[in-house]
């Protein structure tokens, strides 16, 4: 009697036991250790990998750790970590192998349970090796090939996968492969059509797919070529899904909000929600607008401003930190930056402080019975270890969706110096001493959603010399290939003669920005008891618009303004 409780309670120990090292990869509560696996690529992994190492971060559910240095990997070291994101590779040495030991556990920590996330050529190595080609699933072949990096469409979604479930046919600017390597008789996830830009030849590939292999799981995807298209939001879904099933998790990662732009409503509830840094306005729980302030990048912008839950807006781009949606900020009051941030504070870890402080002392909110929204802000800009030199009046009045669900923004900011003379300045232009041809802009500006392709310029002018004209249009094809854009119209009594256009249209970043530049021609110097009035109408538009139509809003805008 006494010797069988002895073997229930060794019994009962080791599946105690069992079961905590389950969790340790399994256990849903848990937060999920990806380690990314870099340092050698036929790809620009220097700058791919600290993006994956924001993506991974910003979703909330992952701990994120790197090594340059794969091959001193052990069963060991590679058992801390839930899931392995590949962006190493071999090629084009592909007889290249890992010791045996090395590779004896790799397999086994994947048949015990270890995940790995493979896109693009991450699994592009050990080409003598069939199981990892069994792990990786699709590699660059003998017959494999690509054009220029084109728009594919990605379509065909298993909806019965957590991974996939709830997504709809998205587009991408990437490098297509055709003919990929692919490890035979794996479940497809997901497909890409694309034309070749090269000879316009047919593309149509697997392009999302996974695999068991042992109790471990492996997820592949031959999109990722470069930070283009990791900047995509569909992919970056993909990669976030695909690393929680392949740790055993489950799939919580949500979906582009665009998604769901297919469904139709059929009555509108709109509604306004408050916090200590935000005014949300929603349609049932879209969001159409959020305007932020009090916030870490100190500065108050628009963002997200939505059609179609579409968000045409994006914040802290990798490449622009600074810019933060639908903004206002001036480069140089008095020879001080209030537009970058110092480079010592640029990041989420270190915070985002520029030497030029604008800062928000008070907002009053009105939230109409209409459902327009009627907004108040008194703002100040200093140095950031020095006395104020400028103040702000800032009127904002947001329209409620129209029947053809656009909206409008109309700003009105007005300035007056503290200082006895306020010099407000901006990086010199081409043809000026020390000029460049970045320079000039400053004021109101809008960077775009970096999911967007194919855009389009619109203005009223008969030819390409737009820089004068009193309004502008920027619209793009979206995530899911929708048409969106934004146009901003200026007041001409409530302008400078120093005002033009500065529009920023590249697509390989993707960069695309614009702003009705209200220093480009050259510096203002107000004198204390001058004051400097600026109105604009910014309005967010579905579809795509005739310039006709543009321009009838604003003969429109004009004769509300103007009576």
């Amino acid at each position: 009697m006494h010797s069988h409780k002895i073997y229930s309670i060794i019994i009962l120990i080791f599946l105690i036991l069992l079961s905590i090292a389950g969790c340790r990869n399994r256990n849903n509560g848990e937060r999920i250790n990806i380690l990314i696996l870099s340092g050698k690529n036929n790809h620009e992994w220097q700058k791919t990998t600290p993006l994956l190492v924001k993506i991974f971060k910003d979703a909330g559910v992952f701990d994120v750790s790197i090594t340059e240095k794969p091959e001193t990997l052990t069963y060991s070291s590679l058992t801390k970590y839930n899931v392995l994101v590949s962006n190493w590779n071999s090629w084009p040495d592909n007889d290249f192998r890992m010791t045996p030991e090395w590779e004896n556990d790799l397999l086994k920590y994947v048949k015990r349970g270890g995940g790995i996330v493979f896109f693009h050529a991450g699994a592009s190595s050990f080409y003598k090796w069939n199981e990892y080609h069994q792990m990786g699933i699709g590699r660059w072949g003998r017959e494999t090939n690509h054009g220029k990096p084109t728009t594919g469409k990605i379509h065909g979604f298993d909806q019965n996968h957590p991974i996939t479930k709830g997504f709809i046919d998205f587009f991408i600017v990437d490098e297509i492969w055709g003919k990929t390597d692919i490890y035979p008789g794996l479940q497809v996830l997901g497909s890409v059509t694309a034309t070749d830009e090269t000879d316009g030849h047919l593309i149509m590939e697997p392009a999302i797919l996974i695999n068991h292999f042992g109790e471990g799981r492996t997820f592949y995807t031959i999109l990722g070529h470069d930070e283009r298209a990791l900047l995509n939001s569909g992919l970056q879904a993909l990669l976030l899904r695909g690393a929680q099933w392949c740790a055993g998790r489950k799939v919580t990662i949500e979906l582009p909000a665009e998604f769901s732009s297919h469904k139709k409503r059929e009555i509108d509830e709109f509604s306004w929600t408050e916090t200590d840094t935000s005014l949300i306005f929603k349609n049932h729980s879209d969001i159409i607008w959020q305007l932020n302030y009090n916030n870490r990048f100190g500065k108050t912008y628009f963002h997200p401003l939505a059609v179609n839950n579409s968000s045409l807006t994006c914040v802290a781009p990798p490449d622009h930190p600074w810019h933060l949606g639908l903004w206002f900020s001036w480069k140089y009051i008095n020879g001080i930056n209030y537009w970058e941030y110092l480079d010592e504070y640029k990041s989420e870890e270190k915070g985002y402080k520029p030497a030029g402080l604008t800062e928000l002392l008070k907002i009053d909110i009105q939230k109409n019975d209409d459902f327009s929204t009627a907004i108040r802000m008194e703002l100040k800009y200093r140095p950031a270890n020095g006395s104020e030199v400028l103040s702000e009046r800032r009127n904002l009045v947001i329209s409620v969706p129209l029947e053809d669900k656009s909206y409008f923004i109309n700003y009105e900011c007005i300035f007056n110096p503290i200082a006895e003379e306020v010099i407000l300045n901006r990086t010199p232009v081409e043809g000026e001493p020390q000029g460049v041809s970045w320079g000039g802009y400053a004021g109101l500006s809008i960077r775009f959603n970096q999911d967007y392709t194919s855009p389009l310029i619109l203005f009223p002018s008969q030819n390409q010399n737009y820089r004068k004209d009193p309004w502008l249009f920027m619209g793009f094809k979206t995530l899911t290939g929708q048409q969106a854009g934004i146009c901003i119209m200026q007041n001409p009594g409530f302008t400078t003669s120093k005002a033009s256009w500065y529009v920023i249209n590249d697509p390989a970043i993707p960069f695309y920005y614009y702003s009705p530049a209200v220093l480009y021609d050259g510096k203002i110097i107000l004198k204390k008891g001058e004051s400097l009035h600026l109105k604009y109408r910014v309005i967010i538009l579905p579809g795509k618009p005739e310039k006709d139509q543009l321009q009838s809003k604003y003969e429109e805008y004009l004769n509300i303004a103007n009576n």
